[in-house]
């Protein structure tokens, strides 16, 4: 990477990409005319941290609210400029009904990825390696950690075959693709972004992979100590209950293995091993982009670095509704 550029980031959203920059962020979209709609969302970029909430994994937790927020705001406004507007829905009802979505969405999540894996870890350890305190402990998580990581497989593969998911792929891959062509001094990206791999060290795929491993080892050490207190091998839900306060701290372990591995790709064979994983998995979730998309991502990245567009670009609103 070029020393004297900044880290660029982003994310896909509907026929389109997001990209943060240090004091800048912008989203771009391609409407079905073929126009591209960009939006600049420096509005949403929070104030630099200081004090603790700078410091290493809290500025993980805090990072990741953070991106999450501005990942939902693009996608609605992508929503919204793509899609036409039907017949005078009530915006209102639509967003209740979202809402609503949401919740459903999050709760079968806590159920599939969280209660299931263990309840399943916990039947099936007591049969194939009867133990106890923290060996137990230990094959309960990496079993869990298996399931959710395979299930987690199963669902991307699923998803990939409906279209419009395999849109946002190579959204997601010019996303990359882009960042690529920024990092090793390119000023024309999309044409650069060409030759560029849709896979990225520093990706959101990569960071959950991270967050499923390190999930294996913090809930081990977590649920030990809990044994140990208790004499007791705690059931599935309670778990369920004392883990998810605990998600910001795995999030924020995550991050920094991520940022670390990372920084020394180029000169550790141990961070390139680590950064493995999650690169094998970005095989599922993204794609390489057309030319088409590589130039909306470019849009998005020159916007968030302060650059000025071409005049065929329309501009939208530049501060929140």
């Amino acid at each position: 990477m070029t020393k004297d550029r900044p880290n660029i980031g982003g994310q896909a959203i509907i026929e389109g990409v997001f990209m943060r920059a240090p004091g800048g962020a912008a989203a771009a979209v391609r409407r079905p005319d073929g126009t591209i709609v960009a939006r600049n969302m420096k509005y949403l970029v929070p104030p630099k941290r200081t004090g603790i909430l700078s410091r290493p994994i809290i500025r993980g937790a805090v990072n990741l609210i953070e991106t999450m927020k501005m990942g939902f705001a693009a996608l609605n406004w992508s929503a919204e400029t793509v899609e036409e507007k039907k017949d005078g829905k009530d915006r209102k009802t639509s967003n209740i009904g979202m809402w609503l979505a949401n919740i459903g969405a999050v709760a079968l999540a806590i159920v599939l990825f969280a209660w299931l894996p263990l309840q399943l870890a916990k039947w099936i350890v007591p049969a194939l390696a009867p133990a106890s305190g923290g060996v137990e402990q230990f094959y309960i998580h990496v079993i869990a950690g298996t399931f959710r990581i395979f299930a987690f497989v199963l669902y991307i593969m699923v998803i990939s075959l409906m279209p419009d998911i395999r849109r946002v792929f190579m959204y997601h891959g010019a996303e990359h693709q882009v960042i690529h062509a920024w990092e090793d001094g390119s000023d024309e990206l999309a044409i650069d972004a060409e030759k560029q791999t849709p896979l990225h060290a520093r990706c959101g795929t990569s960071f959950l992979m991270y967050v499923m491993i390190i999930t294996i080892l913090c809930y081990t050490v977590i649920d030990s100590l809990v044994y140990l207190a208790t004499g007791v091998s705690p059931a599935a839900h309670w778990r369920v209950l004392y883990h998810l306060p605990l998600i910001p701290l795995v999030m924020g372990v995550s991050y920094e293995v991520l940022k670390t591995a990372d920084k020394h790709l180029d000169t550790s064979a141990f961070a390139r091993a680590l950064s493995k994983p999650g690169l094998w998995l970005q095989h599922l979730t993204t794609r390489s982009a057309t030319p088409e998309m590589l130039e909306v991502a470019e849009t998005a990245a020159k916007m968030a670095l302060g650059y000025d567009l071409p005049p065929e670009v329309e501009i939208a609103e530049e501060t929140e509704k």
